[in-house]
């Protein structure tokens, strides 16, 4: 089975384990692929409507594997017992939404080995969430698909993990592993904030004032960034 190139990046990651948890799982491919690789011994996948999670049946027992992958119908992770799962995924979501779902389900996400995030907006709330309740950030990853660039983030509850959780501003490309794929990323975030900056010239108003401001603070940090990081690239 081809996965997408973001779930082949999530998919990679994974070492033998015995349960993972796909909440919000696409038509199942993450966890047929997982069982089927003998990377895990058993998988639930879960959504929260009953049409994708009859699909995830049709193509589950169309693999075969009905023994080994639960399908269950819930609000993010509220499906899972406490502890019950060595890994949790949650892909294809907004940030925000990822962060209410952690939220909501604090001591699930604080019982699994890892927690495996691939936001589709609002990242760096995520990961200031993240950070704010002791959940350490180890890896993150910028992954290019159809010419779109998504973001990957690997993290596991440790207590008192950071000395200062009180964290205001963070910049979500410092957590990303320091490939050419992230430069790209940085290098399209400071043409799009250029642009923008370029389009708001026109207008003296408080509101765009402040949006001025906003976009200047980002570009900066974006350049300092992107400094930082061409000190050493991984190939």
């Amino acid at each position: 089975m081809d996965l997408t190139p973001r779930l082949e990046a999530i998919a990679k990651s994974i070492d033998e384990c015995y349960i993972i948890a796909d909440i919000g799982s696409d038509h199942a491919y993450l966890p047929i692929y997982l069982i089927k690789s003998g990377q895990a011994q058993k998988a639930i996948a879960s959504d929260i409507n009953k049409g994708p999670a009859e699909i995830s049946k049709s193509r589950i027992k169309l693999n075969g594997l009905e023994g080994y992958i639960e399908v269950r119908i819930g609000d993010g992770l509220k499906v899972l017992d406490n502890g019950e799962a060595d890994i949790i995924v949650v892909a294809g979501m907004g940030g925000l939404t990822m962060r209410d779902m952690l939220s909501e389900s604090i001591d699930i996400a604080r019982g699994a080995k890892r927690i495996i995030l691939q936001p589709m907006r609002d990242s760096r709330t995520l990961i200031r969430w993240l950070v704010e309740n002791d959940f350490q950030v180890i890896n993150g990853e910028i992954i290019k698909e159809n010419n779109k660039f998504y973001e990957i983030i690997w993290a596991c509850y440790k207590e008192n993990s950071y000395y200062d959780r009180n964290v205001k501003i963070i910049n979500e490309s410092m957590y990303y592993k320091n490939t050419p794929v992230l430069h790209e990323y940085i290098n399209s975030k400071i043409d799009e904030y250029t642009k923008v900056l370029e389009d708001l010239k026109a207008y003296n108003t408080p509101n765009i004032l402040k949006r001025i401001e906003e976009c200047n603070k980002e570009l900066e940090d974006y350049r300092k960034v992107m400094s930082w990081l061409s000190l050493n690239v991984e190939q």
